[in-house]
Parts: structure tokens; sequence; C-alpha cells
């Protein structure tokens, strides 16, 4: 088994800044950065392998053409990894799931999910709505309710959310979130606060297809607060926090294909290996045993047989 380490693609958005600074990336400073796609095989954001015989080459690359590196694992690459650091609020969005996206893009849809890595004091993230019925959803669409519509929850640093396809969503000022998602770009833009483009145009908005496939009523809340270890498992993504103060061995419950670990806070070693705060890698290889040294929080996601 070998631990590689990834080079970061840095994406430029309206709200973005320089907050990702404070994660240890070496980020433009002229750019509005918003987000670091840290483990990444999508084409709009490729991350690429930084050692060993792969050193150089596109992670989807090495993925496709060694599956015997990866447990074997059939299909497109099924995983993408986030850090968002926003300096405005993000466009209030939905996503589909895979039969909507599959008959309109012909790929699969986007389930995510959020694990809150900085806040404000009495942060909020805008998570779901409250309309009972499509038709209701509509008028107060229509009618530019949106703070009516909108549902907020509070949220604290070591808060995690799922955001499952058609659950209305959108990340809020100074809330730093390490996003696990499945590897799609699919969003639909729901509203967007009015903001005009480069051009002085109102910013797209995707209405009939946020409307289509927005769950009505809304789904339960999958929030989990404050904890360490297996935090989080489904078909998509499985995720664990690993704090290496408490253990120095990482410990899982389920078979994954490969592991994929992204260091949250503090330095150590991973296998012997140095890491630091927003570094990230995967594992090649069968997987053994993975142990640490230091204090550090790491996020490692996997998709399990």
């Amino acid at each position: 088994m070998e631990i590689i380490k990834l080079k970061p693609f840095f994406s430029e958005k309206i709200w973005g800044g320089n907050g990702l600074k404070k994660m240890g990336f070496d980020i433009p400073l002229n750019k509005n950065i918003g987000e670091a796609w840290i483990i990444s095989a999508h084409d709009n954001g490729m991350s690429f392998l930084t050692t060993g015989k792969f050193k150089d080459q596109a992670l989807k690359n090495v993925f496709e053409d060694n599956r015997q590196l990866f447990g074997d694992y059939q299909g497109e690459f099924p995983l993408l990894v986030k850090i968002i650091s926003p300096n405005d609020y993000l466009s209030v969005q939905v996503h589909p799931d895979d039969e909507y996206a599959l008959k309109k893009h012909h790929c699969l849809g986007k389930p995510e999910s959020w694990l809150v890595l900085d806040a404000p004091v009495d942060a909020h993230l805008i998570y779901g709505h409250h309309a009972k019925t499509k038709q209701e959803l509509e008028s107060m669409v229509e009618h530019d309710q949106w703070d009516k519509l909108l549902k907020k929850v509070k949220v604290q640093v070591g808060d995690f959310l799922y955001v499952e396809p058609g659950k209305v969503h959108a990340i809020t000022p100074g809330v730093v979130v390490c996003e696990v998602q499945r590897s799609s770009d699919i969003t639909y833009r729901f509203y967007d606060y009015k903001r005009l483009d480069d051009h002085g145009q109102p910013r797209r908005l995707d209405l009939e297809d946020s409307i289509n496939c927005t769950l009505i009523p809304d789904s339960q809340d999958v929030i989990v607060r404050q904890q360490t270890g297996q935090i989080f498992s489904s078909q998509y993504f499985s995720i664990n926090i690993w704090d290496t103060k408490n253990n120095l061995k990482l410990e899982i419950d389920e078979q994954p294909y490969w592991l994929q670990l992204t260091v949250l806070s503090g330095q150590g070693t991973i296998n012997n290996q140095d890491f630091q705060l927003g570094e990230s890698a995967i594992t090649l290889g069968s997987i053994e045993q993975i142990t640490a040294t230091g204090e550090m929080k790491i996020l490692v996601s996997w998709i399990k047989k």
C-alpha cells in the first residue's frame, strides 16, 4: 500500500476571497478563490499525484489505467472532496437525483455533505425549505418570498450535514466547510440574491429544474454534531473523523475500495510520511494498517464494497 499526496485545483468564485490561505493552501492572491478541489478526478477541476511513479499524473488517468490499485472499482471515479471558504453567500442551490440527471445530462446526480471547519458566532446554513406542496413552493418563488421559504439551521465547528439530492441548501459567509460529494458538477441555481455577473447582467437561474428536483415536503435533516469516529455511511460515501490525539491507529468498520485522507487540523505523520494542515492523499493498493503520530484531525472518506 502507498499513501500518495495530491495537488489541488483552485476554483475562482464571485463569493470567494483569500480565506483558504488559513487552511495552508498557496492560493493566488490576485484572485477570489472560493474552493480548493483537494481530491478530484473531475474534468472541471483535476487533482494531480505529487510523488511516486505516478508523479504529476492526473488522478483520473491513474484511476482509469490502474483500477487494480483502487480495489477494481468499476465506473467513473466516484468522489470529489473540496474545501469551501466563502466571503459572501453562495447561491441557493439544489442538485438532481440519478434519475433526473441521467435523463437530462447523461450522468449521475449529486449527493453531498458538509463538515463545518470554521464559523462565526451564531452562524447558520440554509438547509431545506418550508413549502408543503409544489404549488406553495412555486407561489413563494414567484412572489420572491425567500425568507419565508428557506430554512436556516444554526451550526458550529464540528457539525456534519448530509445534503441529499433534492435538498435546497446554501453556504453562508464565513462558514468554511469540507465537502464530500459524488463526483458530479451539476448544480441548479435557485436564488442568487439578485447578484450581477461581470457584464452587469443578473446571473443565470435554473428555476424550472430547481422546482422539478426539490423534494416536497422537505426531506428529514441529517445533522451529526461534535463527533469523531465514523459519523456517516451511505451507498454514496462514508466518512470518518480520525482524531490522532486519541487514537493513533485508524479504525473503520467497513470494507473500502480505497481511502482518501484530508488533514483538517494539526500536523504529524501518517505511516511515517509527514502531513500538515490542508494536505490530502489517497491510498493505492491493498489497504493495510494506517497509523499516525502527532495531533491531527483527519477526514477519511471512502466508497464501501
